[in-house]
């Protein structure tokens, strides 16, 4: 298994206080994206020369590769056991963390077992169907011991289902409410993610969908509207096969993942778009509330 990072959460991600692993790899290119470190499957070197307070950094590439303050990528070769890698410098942070599922398993008994307020496990993004074979046993390993478990999903996998099954909840994405909004600011398939998300209203033992709210993606009356009707028809779903409202928490866009951009020295989609207002995030919020959704905040 592969991860782009690992922390805690605190009641966001999942009940009580988490651990959280970031699976690196996503099938989507997100406009609005916050990590975009956690896309491409390969590992990756964040630069930030900002963090080096005057000090000289060329000597930690035997490539040559860092010549001052300036990264040259083209000469960055990603290598395996080099200084840029190995050195805990703030400077410098590899993003590509190779792990096993067994690994993961013995930390999270030991967390288990020596955290009084130890709420369970969450796996996030990136995507983490992408790892479906190797996570969905580790849920299933996770839940048998006792051990609360959640995973994030953008639901735009074949292998999404695989996961569904295995953890106790499920947190998932719709984007968008039509196909050519969702193909035009994330590049995926509109058709797998509605029909993951379905599945998912009937079956998931506890569900959380999240609407990554966005000026100039999904904000338009239009989209609003379409995707008030797609959560109408989930609800309806939900409260059929589970007896219970379908959970729903919209996400405001923000900049926050906007230096992680110039770190992997890759230009920002959406720097100059700015967030939405608090009242149209609490008028969409409304507007959601009123179909008899239970709305979510954190």
């Amino acid at each position: 298994m592969r991860l782009f990072a690992r922390g805690w959460s605190d009641r966001r991600d999942g009940p009580g206080h988490r651990r959280i692993y970031y699976l690196k790899g996503c099938n989507l290119a997100c406009r609005w994206c916050a990590s975009p470190e956690s896309i491409a499957g390969s590992g990756e070197l964040l630069f930030r020369p900002e963090r080096a307070a005057g000090e000289t950094l060329g000597g930690f590439c035997p490539h040559g590769a860092i010549d001052g303050q300036i990264l040259d990528r083209t000469r960055c070769r990603s290598c395996p056991d080099t200084a840029c890698r190995r050195l805990r410098h703030p400077a410098l942070e590899w993003c590509g963390i190779d792990t096993t599922p067994e690994a993961l398993a013995a930390e999270l008994a030991a967390l288990a077992g020596n955290w009084g307020d130890f709420g369970g496990v969450t796996f996030g993004g990136g995507e983490p169907s992408l790892q479906a074979a190797e996570l969905a046993p580790l849920l299933r390993t996770l839940r048998r011991n006792g051990i609360h478990t959640a995973f994030e999903s953008n639901a735009a996998t074949a292998a999404f289902p695989l996961l569904v099954s295995e953890a106790d909840l499920v947190i998932a994405d719709l984007k968008s409410g039509t196909a050519e909004t969702f193909r035009a600011c994330t590049g995926g398939d509109f058709g797998t993610v509605l029909a993951n998300l379905a599945r998912a209203a009937e079956e998931a033992d506890a569900l959380l969908l999240r609407i990554p709210f966005v000026p100039g993606c999904n904000d338009a009356p239009e989209e609003r509207s379409a995707m008030a009707g797609i959560l109408d028809t989930l609800n309806r779903s939900r409260r059929r096969a589970k007896g219970e409202p379908l959970a729903v928490e919209v996400l405001p866009f923000h900049h926050f993942g906007d230096p992680k951009y110039r770190a992997l020295g890759k230009p920002c989609p959406m720097e100059n778009v700015p967030p939405p207002s608090p009242e149209t995030v609490a008028g969409f919020e409304r507007e959601l509330a009123g179909t008899g959704l239970q709305i979510e905040r954190n």
